[in-house]
């Protein structure tokens, strides 16, 4: 392994940069949201390298460093977080994988960091962090209440006096509020219920949209930079195959028949994995419905019309997109690689 002189002063400036995250990272694990920035330093030295040793150095230099310096959680934090899913964005760059594939298992491996950061935590360090957002959830859960009740006792005092009293904690109408108590306090509970459900789904929504920001960032820099790299506009090529068409319907159906209160877990795991295929889905019916859009044999007008009701339907319906990308990777209709 030989490295130059600008190889030693660019891991040497990446050591030190990666060493100042992993001490604030783990005094303040919020700084991980920016690891889709951060990362993609090492993301293009990993290009550049490929998997050779000269890609191990740094990290296993600053983790070497964070041990003594903050401790090993701040080491594992910066590995799992940090280190993986950069590695996996720059390797796939390195060998010129298309942009899905590289955001799918960017997306994993951002996954996959969490997972292994929360069973650590759980197992080795007995700090239970699910038990703690569903505890920090339910604590906001229940000051939101709170407030509401304490709103609506104040209209249910003096309503009937003035009928003008203003909630400026809430900013809402009193007699609206009043008329629709109880549907708020139900869709409150309802909404942290399932904020708390599908933290699963959430980890992997958001660690999708961080490979998303990831990968189009290091894009840019290779662009500017005028290194090779995947084209753009392969990023619309991810499509699902048959065969995990047919195990997500199947999933579905199994779903449906099972009893939540005798497998709570299983059907919990369940739900989880196919709200984040119905995402999957999601977009590959959005891409389907632009695909018929741009290569429909009709007029400019025509087009913006369909264009404006699409865009309308992904807001008030959905889960007519999430129908469009399965029928999608059933048939295959852009003609994309299947690789899902």
């Amino acid at each position: 392994m030989k490295l130059t002189i600008k190889d030693i002063l660019w891991l040497l400036a990446m050591g030190l940069f990666y060493t100042g995250v992993g001490i604030l990272g783990y005094l303040f694990p919020v700084v991980y949201i920016l690891t889709c920035f951060f990362g993609i330093p090492y993301s293009l030295y990993v290009y550049k390298r490929g998997f050779k040793a000269s890609a191990f150095l740094m990290p296993v230099s600053v983790m070497i460093v964070l041990i003594f310096v903050s401790g090993t959680r701040a080491s594992i934090l910066l590995l799992l977080l940090l280190f993986m899913p950069s590695f996996v964005c720059g390797f796939y760059y390195h060998h010129q994988k298309n942009l899905p594939k590289n955001i799918i298992m960017l997306s994993i491996a951002y996954l996959s960091g969490w997972i292994g950061v929360l069973i650590i935590w759980n197992f080795v360090y007995k700090i239970g962090i699910i038990s703690e957002f569903y505890s920090f959830t339910s604590l906001i859960e229940s000051h939101y209440l709170k407030e509401m009740s304490r709103q609506y006792e104040m209209i249910l005092n003096n309503f009937q006096e003035t009928g003008k009293l203003s909630l400026y904690t809430l900013g809402e109408d009193p007699k609206k509020f009043a008329e629709n108590y109880s549907l708020y306090r139900l869709t409150v509970k309802q909404s942290f219920f399932l904020i708390q459900y599908l933290f699963p789904a959430f980890i992997f929504i958001g660690g999708f949209f961080s490979s998303l920001v990831q990968v189009l960032f290091a894009k840019l820099i290779l662009k500017a930079l005028k290194w090779k790299s995947p084209k753009i506009k392969e990023i619309t090529n991810i499509g699902f195959t048959p065969l995990t068409v047919g195990l997500l319907g199947l999933t579905w159906l199994l779903r449906g028949s099972m009893d939540d209160r005798l497998y709570p877990q299983l059907t919990m795991a369940m739900d989880n994995v196919l709200v984040i295929f119905s995402f999957f889905m999601f977009i590959v019916g959005v891409l389907f419905t632009i695909h018929v859009i741009k290569n429909a044999k009709a007029g400019a007008g025509f087009k913006t019309f369909i264009g404006i009701l699409s865009f309308l339907s992904i807001i008030l319906s959905p889960f007519l997109f999430v129908v469009l990308g399965f029928f999608e990777g059933i048939f295959n209709f852009r003609k994309t690689e299947r690789f899902l």
